[in-house]
Formats: structure tokens, sequence, C-alpha cells
């Protein structure tokens, strides 16, 4: 899959927490069928699994579909609202001088119609309120996503890392038996003392123990990257390694602009503080009078005066004009709480691009460091593995000793770790990079 194509995948899953409310059926998890283990798994067939399983995308996507019902639920302000009451009651007064104790019966049914005509715009600030939250949580259900993708890409760089690492470790062990072998061999037939025997076994128990430790880091790997996929259960599968070196593309003060212009967490705040906006405009127009409508129809019998069946009709029509006057300050306190969120709101945007600032400037500066270290690991990595090469021969020939080899040896499995993990943080720095613009 090409980075288009997962650039569409991506965009179709935004675009989906932005189109209607989630059906039933999409709100079931998807599950993918489980692949052969000898599959290969690609960056990008991981990422697609993650979006399509994991939890937080779910959950997201669920807060959109709730803010869009919050958005309905203002939107039915500018409807009328009609019930139907029916009722049935009975009650009777004590006899006095005048006449006798008696029961009547009371039977109402009756249609009502209320409407608000007129609020001066609260029905209207609540109404865009409620659509910038929403467009605040889709940017949220974005933020999801690309922390996702950022989390499986760190692990699936984190598997690969461990796979080079164990595969060095495991080289190292079968070195060491080699020498091993050869020690003992010197050592039977005179040529070197037993000291040389007791070294190499030494060494090998060592890189015997770094080789466990490098299977239990794989696995660790393994069960990060089944966690950042959603699903914990996904075999182990051979992963495409991807060890492509490019120069950074863009300037640093580039790559900051670009993560202002698109980074989710901004577009999020700012959206927030909109909805706050009219928060507040709303919560001050709680001073103004409201309009509004009433009528109703039924038919209503009353046993007392002889008329209960057939119930008789009845009807009303009303026009309210309501002017508040005190209200113990609540609608005050509602300005000040408004007032208050929005500037919370206004410095947690602050705070968050200053965080982006970080995250771009941090990422930038860990690729331009992988990038040298690449280079001058690969070159120790050269110079180690010559110098190995020299020190076996010298001590086959019986001119070197085992204390060279050892420390060669060593030598040689650090520039290779080194050298693997420079180039893993490198694409770990670029996912970080790619994230930290809002383009992950």
């Amino acid at each position: 899959m090409t980075g288009c194509a997962l650039s569409s995948l991506l965009f179709g899953h935004l675009a989906w927490g932005w189109a209607a409310e989630p059906k039933p059926a999409e709100q079931e998890r998807v599950t993918s069928q489980t692949p052969d283990r000898d599959q290969v798994l690609t960056l990008e067939e991981a990422v697609r699994l993650a979006l399509e399983n994991h939890p937080s995308i779910a959950a997201a996507r669920e807060r959109v579909g709730a803010q869009q019902a919050v958005l309905g639920q203002q939107l039915g302000a500018y409807y009328p609202t009609i019930n139907m009451a029916n009722s049935y009651r009975t009650a009777n007064t004590s006899g006095t001088t005048t006449g006798p104790e008696e029961a009547f019966d009371f039977f109402t049914s009756q249609t009502n119609f209320d409407m608000t005509l007129y609020n001066f715009g609260k029905r209207e600030g609540a109404v865009q309120s409620a659509r910038d939250t929403l467009d605040a949580t889709r940017y949220n259900y974005k933020t999801a996503l690309d922390g996702v993708i950022l989390g499986v890409k760190q692990a699936y760089y984190n598997v690969l890392q461990a796979s080079a690492l164990l595969r060095v470790r495991e080289e190292t062990v079968k070195d060491r038996e080699l020498l091993l072998r050869q020690a003992q061999g010197f050592y039977e037939v005179g040529t070197k003392p037993r000291i040389d025997v007791a070294r190499a076994e030494a060494n090998l128990y060592s890189a015997q123990a770094d080789r466990i430790a490098a299977e239990s880091a794989l696995k660790v790997a393994w069960v990060t990257l089944r966690n950042a996929m959603g699903l914990p259960e996904s075999p182990e599968r051979p992963l495409a390694a991807d060890l492509s070196i490019a120069p950074v593309p863009i300037s640093l003060e580039k790559a900051k602009e670009t993560a202002f212009d698109a980074r989710p967490e901004l577009r999020s705040l700012e959206a927030q503080r909109k909805a706050q906006d009219q928060q507040i405009a709303t919560a001050r127009r709680g001073h103004l009078p409201d309009i509004l409508f009433n009528a109703n129809y039924g038919r209503r019998g009353n046993s007392r005066v002889g008329d209960t069946f057939p119930l008789q009709p009845s009807w009303q029509v009303q026009l309210n004009f309501n002017v508040p006057i005190f209200d113990g300050f609540r609608t005050t306190n509602k300005v000040e709480e408004a007032l208050r969120t929005y500037y919370v709101v206004k410095a947690q945007e602050e705070q968050q691009k200053q965080q982006v600032v970080l995250e771009v400037e941090q990422s930038y500066v860990n690729i331009i460091n992988a990038q040298g270290r690449i280079k001058a690991t690969e070159a120790a990595e050269r110079a180690a593995k010559e110098n190995l090469d020299l020190a076996n021969g010298r001590y086959q020939v019986g001119v070197g000793s085992i204390i060279e080899v050892t420390d060669a040896e060593t030598t040689y499995t650090s520039a290779q770790t080194d050298r693997i993990r420079a180039l893993y943080d490198y694409k770990i720095a670029e996912a970080q990079l790619g994230k930290a613009m809002g383009s992950p």
C-alpha cells in the first residue's frame, strides 16, 4: 500500500467522522480475519488494522455521534412541542346544611401546542455553540487517529529494532561458540593455556544471557504492537523493514507553520473557544424577554353539572411575553461562568501552541541527530568488523590472545547495536515529526 493509499484511508476515516450520525451497524467494532502467520505485516496494514480495531478511535467516533445528537437537541428549539394529555379525576364535597355529601367525576382530553416565537438570539446562540463544539469533537477524533497512527509506527519500529538486536545477539553467540571450540582445540594440543578456555566459556555464557534478554525484549515489543493495533490476540508475523533514510524535506520554521495550521488539537481548542463565545452571548441574553405561543384544544366533562358525556369541546390560544426581572443573580453568574471558561480555553490554546512548538523542535532535532549517528555508527561498525577479522586471524595462527579477540567481538557487537538503534531512532523521530506537524 502506497503513502497515497494510506492518506486516502485516513481521510476516509476522518470524513466518516464528519458525516452523519453513526448508524447502529457502523458502531460495531470491525474484526479483521486472522491473517496467515507467514504473511508479511507491512506498516500500512498495521495502521489500517489499528484504524479499524482500536477502541480509542471507536470511543472518539461515538463522542462525535453524541455531540451530533446534542446539536439535534438544540435545533429542536426551532420546532413546536405537541403533546396530548388525558386525565380522569374524582372528588367529593362534605355534606353541609344545604345539602348532602356529593361525588364528582372530571374527564379531560387535551392537545397542547407550544412554540418559542422569538427569544432574542438565545436559541441561535445555543445552536451555534453546539455546532462549534461538534467541530471541536471532530478535531478530537482526528487527534485520536493521529495518536493511534503514531503509536503503531513506534511499536512497529520497536519490533523491527528488537528483531535486529536479537539477530546480533544470536550471531554473537555463534561467534563465541566458535571461539570456545578454537580455544579448546588449542588447549588440547598444548598451544594455549587453560585460561583461554575458561575465558571463552565465560564470554559465551554472557552472550547467551544477552540473547535471552533480547528474546524477551522482542516479545514485549510484539505485545506493545498488538496493543497499538487494538488486536491483543494477533499472531506474530514477519515485518517489512523500510530502512530508507532521506534528508528532512522541510525547514524547522516551515514545519512549525505547518503544525500551527494542521494540528487538530489547536483546531479543536479554536472551535471550543468559538463555542464559548456563543455561550457568553447566550448567557447575557438571559436578561432579555421571551415571546412564546401556546394553544390547546380538547374536550372536558364534569358529572356535577350533568354534561359528562359527550365531552364538551374547549380551546385556548395564548401569546406570552415573559420579561425577566430578578432571578437571584443566576443569569449574572452564568455570564461569569462562561467568561471564566472562555479564558480557560484560551489559556489551554496557548499552552497547546507551546507544546506543538516543543514537539516539532524535539522531533526535528532528533532526526538530524539520528542521521549523524547513523553515518558515524556505520563507519564504526565497518572498522569494528575489520578489527574483529584481524583479531580472529591472529588468534587462529597462534600469535593473538583471546583477550584481543573478546574485546574485538564486544566492540563489534556494540557497534552493530549502536547502528541499529540510531537507524530506528531516526524512523521513530520521522514518525514523531509527522505527528507533530499534524500529518502522520
